[in-house]
């Protein structure tokens, strides 16, 4: 619940630790790995680790339908952080039974404890004081967590629902209850720190951690009322944001609209076309501003926006170096000559054994890529250039080609 409420949820270490050592005062005999054991097994009964995790399910009488049903809820909910690491979080289920303990509404019940603890501390019932602080801790939690959740339904909804008549009355009332909480919590705290020197022992250290836990739940509500005071500001500008019609460009699907028919164009296609596909991919990217005041110079500047009495200037421009095919025609039509007699010699050749024959007939090397080149080339139906069947046959790891090895055979139907 602590953590639910301050942290968005506990990591699982985290919560198996709490427990060990709660479990170590209860029973002195058990060693740091039994207790770390003891806290796992409550941890996986509470998130259901038995049954994969999946949702309790409590069966019940339905009066009106006049038969049993079942309502399924989990007492742990693990999801991922925006830090990317695991987390519980409290589920719906856990917050219903606890909150079902609670008698009183939690504001009634917030300033009965802290007249009980006042009274006690004045009166130097500290073992009293002590428990009920611990007490008003919990309860500052539940208060906190059922108003981080109106708010977050206020959220959700803030196109649908009328702030000043369904949300603004309840803020108004915990603005109140809260400035009361804090100036109790204030008197409490310097009641305590006036018994903390002349107390002794076990009583010194618990008034300290009474005046700690009571300085918490300040911390607590005056960060919420803070939070409370701002919900209006926030949201008004959800509304705005609601309301305001989002200028979306019509721009295509990289993925399904250039990415895919790329991928599945020919080779004489995209040969046609490599100066525009280049140019998209090759775009310009625009510097990244670190600072506020250069961000608005960059968006004020005539050029930025576009502006049709600006001209462009030039001077930038560096024309392209075409960069030069890496095989010359000549060299192409020898390579593939070369693997039409190799292949009509036997009938089947694969990568391995074409480098290993080049290299037993003296090829080039240059030539020797270009046939590569040409294997490779054919596994592509709509772009071979020698007629073949192409396929695959284990792999190849040499210094000139390493992966699939390629297999060209004859095409029968050719």
């Amino acid at each position: 619940m602590e953590r639910s409420a301050i942290e968005s949820g506990a990591p699982p270490t985290r919560i198996v630790d709490h427990v060990a050592g709660e479990a170590t005062p209860i029973m002195p005999t058990l060693t740091e790995e039994q207790s770390r054991k003891a806290g796992q097994v409550i941890l996986d009964y509470l998130a259901n680790a038995r049954e994969g995790h999946k949702a309790f399910r409590a069966a019940y009488y339905d009066v009106e339908g006049g038969r049993f049903s079942f309502r399924d809820f989990r007492l742990l909910v693990l999801f991922s952080a925006s830090d990317g690491s695991v987390r519980f979080k409290l589920g719906d289920g856990a917050q219903i039974l606890t909150l079902a303990m609670l008698d009183i509404p939690p504001e009634f019940a917030q300033e009965a404890e802290a007249i009980m603890i006042r009274k006690a501390v004045e009166r130097g019932h500290f073992q009293d004081a002590h428990t009920l602080a611990r007490r008003a801790r919990m309860r500052s939690i539940h208060y906190q967590q059922s108003i981080d959740d109106r708010l977050f339904q206020a959220r959700r909804a803030a196109d649908r629902i009328v702030w000043s008549r369904e949300v603004l009355p309840q803020l108004d009332e915990a603005r109140a209850h809260l400035g009361e909480r804090q100036k109790h919590e204030v008197a409490i705290i310097e009641s305590v720190r006036e018994h903390i020197p002349r107390a002794r022992g076990d009583t010194r250290d618990r008034l300290i951690d009474i005046m700690n836990t009571m300085e918490d739940c300040h911390e607590r509500h005056a960060a919420l009322f803070r939070r409370v005071m701002t919900a209006s500001e926030e949201f008004r500008r959800l509304q705005v944001r609601a309301f305001r019609a989002d200028d979306r460009p019509d721009v295509p699907d990289l993925e399904d609209r250039i990415l895919v028919p790329l991928l599945s164009a020919p080779m004489n296609v995209i040969s046609d076309t490599s100066d525009e596909v280049g140019v998209v991919f090759a775009a310009a990217t625009p510097p990244r501003l670190y600072d506020l005041a250069l961000l608005f110079t960059s968006c004020t500047r005539p050029g930025f926006r576009h502006d049709p009495g600006v001209t462009d200037d030039a001077g930038d421009l560096v024309r392209l170096q075409r960069v030069p095919p890496e095989f010359d025609d000549a060299e192409l039509q020898a390579a593939e000559d070369w693997l039409k007699g190799a292949i009509s010699a036997r009938t089947r050749l694969d990568m391995k054994s074409a480098i290993r024959e080049a290299d037993d007939q003296g090829l080039a090397e240059s030539t020797l890529r270009c046939v590569l080149f040409l294997m490779l080339r054919s596994w592509c139906p709509e772009d071979d250039p020698l007629g073949v069947i192409a396929s695959i046959d284990g792999a190849i790891a040499h210094e000139r080609a390493a992966g699939d090895n390629l297999v060209l055979a004859k095409d029968a139907s050719r």
